[in-house]
């Protein structure tokens, strides 16, 4: 075919019979105005407000809107549209030809073409169009936190948001809180070792946390004891009765403890060792306790004074812990929505694919029967057709005669298995050499037959193929009218630059002999200038010089005389040439007038031949 399409609101134009242009609309599509008001807003809700206005073609606001977007997305594409619009053919093609060379470097998933944008094919065009929006947008978003980030650093650079302020206040006091808190809380030495020279790791370990009041393995063993009751301990004994009893465990850790803590002394006085303060603690045993009770009391008050003191660190770590959680909790509650968001995009865009390629293959299919009923029109192609059609009907009925035979074969194969099963139950012999060579002596046959039902069946395939491309290669009206119409602006626009280039020539040529003629006067008059103090020196020279300024006028007055002369020769030339175009124009007024004429003569002709018959008719009656 000619064209694989046919472009939709085109005003193709042809002649009445007085020669005026008459001017008819190709058959438009619903779908294709729907895609370009789809376009249109598109464009406007991406920001590109020139699509609003009327005076502008529907190919200057597509193309403006694309190279719009495709600008603001950081690629760069040579054209001008603010101050060429509505351009010719040629310009639009090369414009069209710089966008589609733009698609491939934004790896724009879709696929575009020069000649869908300069024939206005709207639904080719809307999905390269909502991509480009999309990229648009994401990209002015790009823009946008990029220029926010570099506000944003350059104003913390010597500035700070209340906020933070009061953070960094917050910090400090934090900060010396955390401070005071560590020098009170840290490690304190209650008792000193003395010296010793053999004693084993754990030894070592259970003086060294006495010293500093830690008594880690009775802890750990009065923890064990009341964290179980009496009936789990009972029972784990009766479990495990191999094992050392626990109670005998402990009371030899305690003795082992009060006897390291009987060899050591005080870290305050460096001086009294354990045994002399039990005797002491023995002597006077009740203002002891007494002095215990007092001072319990004032580490009360004074642990309750630390606290108050401490309280608002404490609190303020308690807050920082239930922000830091509540950020934790709503980053992953951010990153769930955010998988669940790309999985809905992921799906949105499986469907609208496959939506894109349902409207597709139902747009061939509309176009398919759209050419085929335009065939089916045409008189020139009712032959073809016809024949085109009995070889259908012949090949659906070889396919039909093809599937009963194979029916047939197979129900009477199937019979036959049944009767030789049968026949072995009963055990009698099936079939002898001769049966057997005789069946498959038919089968050959059959095979052939159906092979030669095969070959006929690709022959009449084939002739159907040739015939369904000697259709497609026929054009339709509509798409001799477009060829008809791309040739003759073409035409006009070879016809357009062989114009102007003519005029470009005819003004060199003019500006060339402006210029001898200049050059010419210039060297005149420099000799007038250079030969005249000459002449006034004597009466011969001055002689001289006037004959020699005869000789100049008159060698001008012949160059006036030729170039009017050639003018002369220009305007008649041109008067004959617009006197036979007149007459051109006479005789094509005058052919559009006969044609008329003649068209109205054979109707008149037509009807008189109706009324004749139906006289013959009446008169044979």
């Amino acid at each position: 075919m000619v064209f694989e399409r046919v472009k939709r609101q085109v005003k193709a134009k042809a002649f009445d019979a007085e020669g005026n242009e008459v001017a008819f609309d190709v058959r438009a599509d619903e779908e294709q105005g729907l895609k370009q008001q789809e376009i249109i807003d598109l464009l406007l809700a991406a920001g590109y407000f020139r699509a609003r206005i009327k005076g502008l073609s529907d190919f200057d606001k597509v193309v403006g809107g694309m190279t719009w977007c495709i600008t603001a997305s950081n690629i760069d594409v040579d054209a001008d549209l603010l101050f060429q619009e509505n351009s010719t053919i040629g310009q639009k093609i090369a414009l069209t030809e710089k966008i589609v060379a733009a698609l491939p470097r934004m790896k724009c998933p879709h696929r575009l073409e020069p000649h869908q944008i300069q024939g206005l094919d709207f639904k080719g065009i809307f999905p390269v169009v909502q991509w480009l929006v999309k990229k648009a947008i994401s990209t002015r978003e790009e823009r946008a936190n990029l220029i926010r980030q570099r506000a944003l650093f350059h104003f913390h650079k010597d500035n700070q948001t209340p906020e933070e302020e009061a953070f960094v206040q917050r910090q400090d006091q934090a900060a010396a809180s955390t401070k005071m808190a560590q020098s009170s809380y840290q490690p304190r030495r209650q008792f000193k070792a003395p010296e010793r020279t053999a004693v084993d790791r754990h030894t070592r370990v259970q003086s060294t946390l006495l010293e500093y009041g830690r008594r880690y393995g009775l802890s750990r063993a009065a923890a064990g004891k009341s964290s179980k009751a009496d009936k789990s301990a009972a029972v784990a004994k009766a479990l495990t009765p191999d094992q050392p009893d626990e109670e005998d465990a402990t009371k030899q850790q305690e003795e082992h403890i009060k006897k390291l803590m009987s060899s050591m002394a005080d870290a305050t006085e460096g001086t009294v060792s354990s045994t002399a303060l039990g005797s002491m603690m023995g002597a006077h045993s009740a203002e002891i306790a007494q002095l215990s009770e007092d001072y319990r009391a004032h580490a009360a008050e004074m642990a309750a004074a630390e606290n108050a003191r401490t309280g608002g660190t404490a609190a303020h770590q308690r807050a920082l812990d239930a922000l830091n959680r509540q950020r934790s909790q709503l980053a992953k509650k951010i990153e769930q929505e955010t998988t669940a968001a790309d999985a809905a995009e992921h799906a949105l865009a499986q469907h609208q694919a496959a939506f894109d390629e349902a409207r597709a293959a139902r747009d061939a299919l509309e176009a398919e029967t759209q050419r085929l009923d335009a065939l089916e029109g045409d008189e020139s192609n009712k032959p073809l057709i016809a024949k085109l059609s009995h070889l259908l009907r012949l090949f659906d009925s070889l396919k039909q005669q093809e599937k009963d035979f194979k029916g047939t074969c197979k129900g009477e194969m199937e019979t036959l298995e049944a009767k030789i099963e049968e026949l072995k139950a009963q055990g009698v012999r099936v079939m002898d050499a001769h049966d057997a060579s005789t069946i498959s002596e038919q089968y050959q046959q059959e095979l052939k037959k159906l092979e030669k039902v095969k070959v006929a069946a690709a022959k009449r395939t084939r002739q159907i193929a040739l015939v369904h491309r000697k259709i497609d290669e026929i054009p339709s009206r509509a798409e001799l009218t477009q060829y008809q119409r791309r040739f003759a602006e073409l035409y006009e626009q070879v016809n357009a630059k062989h114009r102007e280039t003519k005029q470009y020539i005819t003004l060199y040529n003019t500006l060339r002999d402006v210029e001898t003629y200049y050059n010419k006067e210039q060297g005149l008059l420099t000799s007038i200038h250079t030969n005249f103090p000459k002449a006034l020196k004597s009466a011969a020279a001055g002689d001289l010089f006037v004959d020699q300024l005869e000789d100049i006028v008159g060698g001008i007055k012949m160059s006036k005389q030729k170039a009017d002369a050639k003018h002369a020769r220009e305007q008649e030339q041109r008067d004959a040439l617009r006197e036979q175009y007149l007459r051109l124009v006479d005789k094509e007024r005058l052919y559009y007038k006969t044609v008329r004429d003649y068209e109205q003569e054979m109707v008149r002709n037509e009807k008189l031949t109706n009324k004749l018959k139906k006289k013959e008719g009446a008169a044979h009656k």
